[in-house]
């Protein structure tokens, strides 16, 4: 007989609200990432990815802030490199995964409820990253040549 399930059906999912700005970075990922890279790694590799971009110089949001002000969102800059995140992000999963040395966050969870497991968790890892921008490609086109 098949173990029974706790997840009844869709009745039973868990649903949310939250507020979104321009410049969040939205991570949509399967447990193959979440199983395998701790949150302060992944905010650390998403950081880097703003600074590598320019939509963060330094630690100095309030440039990026004026910059808005002034009309570049940099939306074709986005739209460039956001594959560049998920794909960092996909790889680290995967290195994390093989790696027998550190407990990933799954050996972690395991242990804490009594399954000797060390390592990373070899899984299949599908993410979709989203760069929050504020601005149409057309009219950030017009903004940046304004600028330059």
């Amino acid at each position: 007989e098949a173990a029974e399930s706790s997840f009844k059906s869709a009745a039973q999912c868990c649903t949310s609200s939250i507020h979104i700005r321009r410049g969040d970075i939205i991570i949509a990922a399967t447990d193959g990432l979440y199983d395998n890279v701790e949150l302060e790694d992944i905010t650390r590799i998403a950081l880097e990815w703003e600074q590598k971009n320019g939509f963060i110089v330094g630690g100095d949001i309030a440039s990026r802030e004026k910059r808005w002000r002034a009309g570049s969102s940099m939306t074709l800059q986005s739209a460039a490199s956001i594959e560049d995140l998920a794909r960092t992000l996909v790889e680290k999963a995967r290195e994390n995964s093989l790696d027998n040395s550190v407990d990933s966050p799954f050996a972690i969870l395991a242990k804490e409820n009594d399954i000797m497991w060390s390592g990373g968790m070899p899984d299949d890892c599908t993410i979709v990253a989203m760069h929050v921008v504020g601005a149409p490609a057309m009219g950030d086109e017009v903004n940046e040549a304004k600028e330059g």
